[in-house]
């Protein structure tokens, strides 16, 4: 693992797309350099080749996780060939005021970005100029259209109550990450075991979230500013995660986990209070990238223990973890991402897997 890499904190790690992480960086700082945003893209396209090309739009796949823009191209030898090039997702490229009629089916359009490295025919549109010289993309606001409020305004929040009928802290509703709320030390080491599953592991085709499948419940909260929903009752507190529609459930009525568990993405968690703060541990993970980008890989030993606080000065959900495996990794793992109250509710992410050659082992 690079040590350059294990430095870095969580909130620099987690923008894998290149047009996730302009939004989020035209949202919290405004433009950047289009080489910083190009970063989380190179394993798919090659930021050192280029391409410009013009054509005409043929559809416009306005979809999470990636939408792409289907156009015709017509060579110098008057043959007509299809090209595709990935975009954010429909729910972030929303917020930016795209919808799914922004780019229609007929319309001119000159395309640049980085080339596919995998698929003929295919980049990542870092820009697109429209007939009349319009440019849109590369994470900023389309020209007049309003900035869609993602933070719930202080009047809704200061309503809100500090404790349920039940008794409960109010943890309950939309939340969705601060911005700059996502916050980490550095990585740990793998054991040895945790290496050789690291060196198994393609990033180009092992990511899970290629195929439309949950990473784990830690990157999945925060990733991509997805809205995420908690509900509670006197038993379970249920999260529904904005980002590939992950579904936890907490168990508040027992005290330890079954002693055969069914590995899976979720795992099993159980929960108590700590006074205000909801204590959750859970067990019962299937192996997995933990972080792609390292890549950090966990095994079924993973356990993972997060404390949830509602601050009430701030009006922010903190959520502090600490992520264990004995067998991968050699140190636990800790971090802490906060949210905000959300102005949208939650939605299902309704993940749509156009993943192509770009994302498929030549094997396959």
């Amino acid at each position: 693992m690079s040590n350059d890499l294990i430095k870095q904190p969580i909130s620099v790690i987690l923008a894998e797309s290149p047009w996730i992480f302009a939004l989020a960086a035209a949202l919290i700082l405004g433009p950047v350099p289009q080489a910083d945003a190009h970063h989380g893209s190179a394993p798919h396209f090659d930021p050192e080749d280029p391409v410009t090309v013009e054509g005409t739009v043929s559809e416009l796949r306005f979809v999470n996780p990636h939408s792409f823009l289907h156009f015709d191209v017509t060579g110098a030898d008057g043959e007509t060939v299809e090209w595709r090039c990935e975009m954010g997702g429909a729910t972030n490229l929303g917020r930016l005021g795209w919808t799914s009629e922004t780019l229609t089916a007929g319309q001119p359009v000159t395309v640049s970005g980085p080339r596919a490295r995998r698929e003929a025919n295919s980049c990542a549109a870092r820009s697109i100029v429209l007939e009349d010289g319009t440019e849109i993309g590369g994470g900023v606001q389309l020209q007049g259209t309003e900035v869609r409020t993602t933070v719930a305004d202080e009047q809704f929040t200061a309503q809100r109550p500090r404790y349920l009928a039940n008794g409960q802290p109010n943890l309950s509703g939309p939340w969705i990450l601060r911005a700059g709320g996502g916050m980490g030390g550095g990585f740990p080491e793998h054991t040895e075991a945790g290496r050789i599953a690291a060196e198994a592991y393609d990033g180009r085709y092992d990511n899970p979230v290629i195929r439309c499948q949950s990473g784990n419940i830690i990157l999945d909260w925060t990733r991509q500013s997805h809205v995420n929903d908690i509900s509670q009752d006197e038993n379970r507190i249920t999260i529904r995660y904005g980002y590939l529609d992950l579904l936890r459930t907490i168990h508040l009525d027992v005290s330890s986990h079954p002693e055969t568990l069914t590995p899976g993405i979720a795992g099993h968690s159980i929960g108590r209070w700590e006074g205000d703060v909801l204590v959750v541990d859970t067990v019962g993970f299937m192996a997995r990238v933990l972080i792609p980008r390292i890549p950090v890989m966990t095994s079924e030993q993973m356990h993972v223990v997060e404390r949830f606080a509602y601050d009430e000065e701030t009006r922010t959900l903190t959520r502090d973890y600490v992520v264990t495996d004995p067998l991968y990794l050699s140190e636990p793992l800790r971090g802490r991402d906060v949210s905000d109250i959300a102005a949208e509710p939650y939605r299902p992410f309704n993940c749509v897997d156009l993943s192509g050659e770009n994302n498929r082992r030549p094997t396959e």
